[in-house]
């Protein structure tokens, strides 16, 4: 990705969003300023989750989570795809859903259920992981679609997501990293304290990449009070004329 890719498509992530009350903000004012204390516990013992957050995943580059001194470990053609890109063919552009591991610069909420948990994006969707015990579909019944389809379990304190069946029209990151419709994805979510939650992500996708990666991330709790607001992408998108090489 070019140098003027990234600005533009950086600026695609602060359209405002706006709540009922004409309330507004940018992406990028926002602050978490955690508060502090201990892990909170549900009545079955298990983290509570709960909780609007901010963060937890990548924006611009996935590979900033990575340990140090690894690099993506891409295929030939996925670095050839990758380096055509313009700002213009993000997905994120054209208010198309951003699953995980990619986020964005807004709150999300988690809630977490005996049955299920969901995790609410500000910035346009939502998605639901199983916890009940269910597996993934047999290979031949699952229809690629954007956010997968999930299934979840505790390990001890951290709560795993599963995800396999996400179709290959969205990025990682702002960058352009990609994936293919082979992804298998492993969400590790682990609440460390009141205020902050270690995210790491497991992406196993021989479509795509030579090896599985890990990338990880913090997560910070947002002050109580503070609530997902209403944003609305594809009313009044006036930002892709702009980029570098939208079509006239």
């Amino acid at each position: 990705m070019t140098a003027r890719m990234t600005i533009v498509a950086l600026a695609v992530c602060v359209a405002a969003a706006v709540s009922a009350g004409a309330q507004t903000r940018l992406g990028g004012n926002i602050r978490a300023n955690p508060p502090s204390g201990p892990m909170p516990r549900m009545a079955n013992g298990k983290p509570d989750l709960t909780g609007v957050w901010l963060g937890g995943g990548p924006v611009g580059d996935i590979a900033t989570g990575l340990p140090k001194g690894e690099t993506l470990p891409m295929l030939p053609e996925t670095k050839r795809k990758m380096d055509a890109h313009v700002a213009a063919d993000d997905p994120q552009a054209h208010c198309l859903p951003l699953p995980p591991p990619r986020m964005t610069p807004y709150p999300w909420r988690v809630v977490v259920t005996p049955t299920h948990a969901f995790f609410l994006y500000e910035m346009y969707n939502y998605r639901q992981v199983f916890l009940d015990g269910r597996k993934h579909p047999p290979a031949d019944e699952l229809f690629p679609n954007w956010y997968g389809h999930s299934i979840g379990w505790w390990d001890g304190d951290t709560l795993v997501v599963d995800t396999v069946g996400m179709n290959d029209k969205t990025w990682l990151d702002n960058k352009g990293n990609i994936h293919s419709e082979k992804l298998h994805l492993t969400e590790r979510y682990t609440r460390t304290d009141l205020g902050h939650m270690q995210v790491e992500y497991t992406v196993d996708d021989p479509g795509a990449y030579s090896k599985p990666f890990k990338s990880s991330f913090t997560a910070q709790l947002m002050p109580p009070g503070d609530e997902l607001i209403e944003y609305i992408c594809n009313e009044n998108n006036q930002d892709v004329p702009y980029l570098v090489g939208a079509k006239p």
